[in-house]
């Protein structure tokens, strides 16, 4: 049975508060009893992926897909727009935030001069991008894994290199930094039909994937956050289609799994064939899905609403609908799973710090 709007809306503040009374080991305490996942002191945080981590790269290229408007961002610090698809941080921001490091900053904003003078970390992720180098493209320029990771070098060629004397010191911080990795959703929306083998495109997409990470090895990097595919048969674009509406297509996520099975095998590999490489794997997928709850659900069953976006408030599930400079977005957005029909709430993506960080139930070291 569902609960009745106004007492989700207080059980969710009452969430919150509670959660809230635990974000200093989040953001500056470290875990008493364990170490700090992955090891940590980190020199940077380098983030690649699409646009559940993008912030704002896609500002500043001829697409269409963008977020520097509002309804987005008004939970962010200054309550402004800058290019994050969620009304606040994003998962890449908490990563920062747990590691004590600064957000990192979108690499197509930068100036010169700020180029050259950070060390902490760039954004490097595109929105509709993918691993594949078309993935996205038809609806305008975005920055696909490996442009991603040829901006990478230009930044270690053109900035790093004049801020480290040595090649022993930019090693060194290379070594030191965690390189963050989202991407993959955009190619199975664009590419994958009901006509396309599930193991041959996992295949294919995961050897594509395994290439750039091996690239990104080569240029320095030794310590990776990978975060596996989200399940898309439950989010808002998909379930608004759905029979009944608002169920899980299961066996898209079913897809997706496939993909997210051979990408855990995959890294295990390739830990064994890089030497001093490390892995943390994350679980996105599983977090997502035990965040809404059961596929069958055509309603919200949890505190939080978890079948329709924010914005647009009302959400009719067509293709063209999302979240608009003219569009109506809830009052309350971290009452929702999904600020938009493709991306999670501020809070959402907070609870994966929490399952990540502090429960250590979503990401483990391979």
């Amino acid at each position: 049975m569902e609960l009745p709007s106004s007492l989700k809306l207080w059980l969710l503040w009452l969430l919150v508060f509670c959660l809230l009374l635990n974000v200093s080991t989040i953001i500056s305490q470290e875990l008493k009893q364990e170490a700090v996942l992955f090891g940590g002191k980190f020199q940077a945080l380098y983030v690649i992926g699409d646009s559940l981590v993008d912030s704002g790269n896609n500002n500043n290229l001829p697409t269409v897909i963008k977020s520097n408007f509002a309804p987005y961002g008004s939970d962010f610090e200054g309550g402004k727009p800058t290019g994050r698809f969620s009304n606040g941080k994003t998962i890449a921001d908490y990563i920062a935030i747990y590691y004590g490091l600064p957000l990192a900053p979108a690499y197509m904003g930068l100036s010169k001069e700020q180029k050259n003078n950070i060390s902490t970390g760039i954004n490097y992720a595109s929105a509709s991008c993918g691993v594949f180098p078309d993935t996205g493209k038809r609806l305008g320029q975005c920055l696909s894994l490996s442009v991603q990771i040829d901006l990478f070098k230009e930044t270690i060629d053109k900035n790093l290199k004049q801020r480290f004397k040595t090649k022993q010191e930019l090693s060194k911080h290379l070594a030191e930094s965690l390189f963050m990795i989202a991407i993959g959703i955009n190619d199975y929306v664009f590419f994958f039909n009901k006509t396309t083998d599930p193991n041959e495109f996992a295949n294919k997409l995961l050897h594509d994937y395994l290439i750039q990470i091996q690239r990104l090895q080569r240029l320095g990097a030794r310590k990776f956050f990978i975060n596996n595919l989200k399940p898309l048969g439950c989010y808002p674009n998909i379930i608004a289609n759905t029979m009944p509406r608002g169920s899980c297509d299961d066996n898209l996520n079913l897809v997706i799994s496939i993909f997210n099975a051979k990408l855990r095998k995959g890294l295990n590999q390739l830990k064994e064939k890089l030497s001093n490489t490390s892995f943390l794997y994350s679980d996105y997928f599983n977090f997502m899905l035990g965040l809404r709850g059961p596929s069958s659900n055509q309603a919200s069953s949890n505190l939080m609403e978890s079948t329709t976006p924010c914005c647009p408030s009302v959400y009719d599930g067509k293709l063209l609908t999302g979240c608009k400079q003219d569009s109506i977005a809830c009052k309350v957005p971290d009452s929702h799973i999904f600020f938009d029909p493709f991306h999670p709430t501020q809070l959402a993506n907070f609870l994966y710090a929490i399952r990540c960080f502090q429960e250590r139930k979503v990401c483990q070291v391979v």
